[in-house]
């Protein structure tokens, strides 16, 4: 037990906690612990002794925070969206995991949380893959589905669509690991082979397409990324990998038969956009609406009459890109194109032996795929919006050129 002490100690405690507490709105069998998430972000932004030596702050996350309190301001969206409330949370969010202010405590704070976070999506998709062999389906505990319908699979989470991603995330994750690795001419055990392609088999059983799409297309960046200055070894790693998948694919398919019965009932119900068509066709209507300032910080200009939405005020955007134009109109969807995509292009410092991608570059690549169909921008609860915000976060602080020594797993 004192070596666990030591070893977290020595990675980060504070990075673990956060971990931990993400942990508890991730994994099912903790959901009913998922309080302590929303305490973890009142208490980290505190750390005073990180806050008092800020370095840097970034402007373009201020101005999208302005955009999101002027959205309030000017649109004045209805209250059961608890708009005010909502901004004060992602607010917290933004303090502790994106770089709205920096230092290099907190920027080490962000890399070590970004790694003990990556495990958690590694342990999410291997559990999730045993799972599904042992029967235990923790979306049933929460959604009345039957096992038969296609995305009803959610593993040891309590969503399909949470799975997917996450399981996605965590595949590309080992991808990186691996080929850097290669290219370093060092070692990798074949346990990390297995687990990718647990992983892998895991994001299919959720049956999400924008997963799959995301992950497949990441995975591609990835290996464009690595190969495109060592062009002669590109061909071997190719091979290696339409082997891996040939001698996989008969497995494979089995796990994908809920992938493709979705995407038939989509093309039977109209096409392969159907199921999101409605919902992106409401977020452009409101942007139409209201385009400079928008409708409203984490609203909707029309009320939905369901239970969720009368009960929490949560609204469902179907497409975060949609949801920051609508919600923010221009003066919010800019900044927060600028701010992904100067954290995507930029190169982390050579310092850290990263001389082509961080691996958190790796997750907002995949996050700026999926984010097409799915809408948690803004969702300060949401898992995923933690994931996504910490990716930007720990981007930037593998930019940082004044840290050189850091323990990473």
């Amino acid at each position: 037990m004192q070596t666990i002490f030591k070893y977290i100690s020595q990675h980060g405690a504070w990075a673990f906690l956060f971990m931990a507490a993400i942990s508890t709105s991730l994994l099912g069998p903790l959901n009913q612990f998922s309080f302590l998430y929303t305490a973890a972000l009142l208490v980290l932004p505190l750390n005073i002794s990180a806050l008092r030596k800020i370095t840097n702050i970034n402007f373009l996350i201020i101005f999208l925070l302005a955009a999101c309190s002027a959205s309030i301001i000017l649109a004045d969206p209805a209250a059961i969206f608890k708009p005010w409330q909502r901004l004060v949370y992602f607010i917290l969010l933004l303090l502790t995991v994106s770089p709205l202010v920096s230092s290099k405590q907190l920027d080490i704070f962000r890399i070590q949380a970004f790694e003990w976070c990556m495990n958690l999506c590694v342990f999410v998709g291997v559990a999730s893959f045993f799972c599904y062999f042992l029967g235990i389906n923790y979306m049933r505990t929460i959604i009345n589905v039957s096992d038969s319908f296609s995305g009803s699979f959610g593993g040891i989470t309590p969503q399909s669509m949470l799975l997917g991603p996450v399981a996605g995330i965590a595949a590309n994750w080992l991808l990186y690991k691996i080929l850097k690795r290669y290219f370093s001419q060092t070692t990798f055990s074949p346990l990390i082979l297995l687990m990718l392609g647990t992983c892998l088999c895991s994001m299919l059983l959720s049956s999400s397409r924008g997963a799959f799409l995301a992950t497949v297309m990441t995975a591609l960046y990835v290996l464009f990324m690595f190969t495109k200055d060592h062009i002669r070894k590109a061909p071997k790693i190719i091979f290696v990998l339409l082997l891996c998948f040939t001698a996989a694919s008969p497995l494979i398919g089995n796990f994908a038969d809920g992938l493709q019965n979705k995407q038939q009932a989509n093309m039977e119900k109209g096409g392969t956009l159907s199921s999101r068509q409605s919902l992106w066709n409401e977020r452009i209507k409101e942007f139409k609406s209201s385009p400079i300032y928008g409708v409203g910080f984490s609203s909707q200009k029309e009320i939905r009459i369901d239970i969720r939405t009368l009960n929490t005020g949560a609204v469902e955007p179907g497409t975060s890109y949609g949801a920051v134009f609508a919600m923010t109109g221009l003066l919010g969807g800019i900044p927060f194109l600028m701010i992904l995509a100067s954290q995507i292009l930029k190169k982390p410092s050579a310092a850290f032996g990263m001389h082509v991608i961080s691996p958190a570059q790796v997750c907002l690549v995949f996050f700026g795929m999926h984010m097409m169909v799915e809408g948690y921008v803004f969702a300060a609860g949401s898992p995923l919006c933690a994931l996504l915000w910490l990716s930007v976060g720990a981007a930037s602080a593998w930019q940082n050129k004044n840290i050189t020594n850091i323990a990473c797993l």
